[in-house]
């Protein structure tokens, strides 16, 4: 095909065809054939039992130290007599923080069954979850036993004599 227009000069628009052209249909080109669903892994049977188990205890565990952690001030004043601190647990932070040692046990323990449920759903290893969760939670709740003990008159007494 040949053109007989002239060619347009820099910064020139090259002249309008004489003829219009017809607009050109555009071609519909087949659908992408869907993909093949891939392969499901087989579902990992001792693992969803390791799983299961290992949230079980960590249920056990969360319900079962709900009146110690409720009642800290009174375990603090048995741990204090075993150390030979003397007197009681008079910390005013104690109460507040046993209720938030409680939700958060409770909050961690929740995540981690969703989280293995997800992972079970998804056929991956789930048993590391609760591990995990087990090891955060007793972080946590050691992190906030040590701000009430540290906040306790009775406690740092004790230690600024012994030191």
């Amino acid at each position: 095909m040949t053109d007989d227009r002239p060619r347009p000069k820099y910064g020139e628009y090259a002249p309008l065809p004489a003829e219009p052209v017809a607009p050109v249909a555009p071609v519909e080109e087949p659908a992408p054939p869907a993909p093949e669903p891939a392969p499901q892994q087989p579902l990992r049977t001792g693992d969803v039992i390791l799983t299961t188990l290992l949230l079980l205890v960590g249920v056990t565990d969360v319900v079962g130290s709900f009146p110690l952690f409720a009642s800290i001030s009174g375990q603090l004043t048995a741990v204090y007599a075993q150390l030979g601190v003397g007197g009681t647990s008079a910390s005013p932070l104690a109460e507040p923080l046993g209720l938030a040692i409680n939700v958060v046990r409770v909050v961690v323990l929740a995540a981690a069954v969703i989280v293995s449920l997800l992972f079970i759903q998804r056929r991956r290893r789930a048993y590391w979850v609760p591990l995990a969760g087990y090891v955060l939670a007793g972080i946590l709740a050691g992190v906030l036993v040590l701000i009430i003990m540290l906040n306790d008159p009775t406690y740092l007494d004790w230690v600024t004599k012994n030191s």
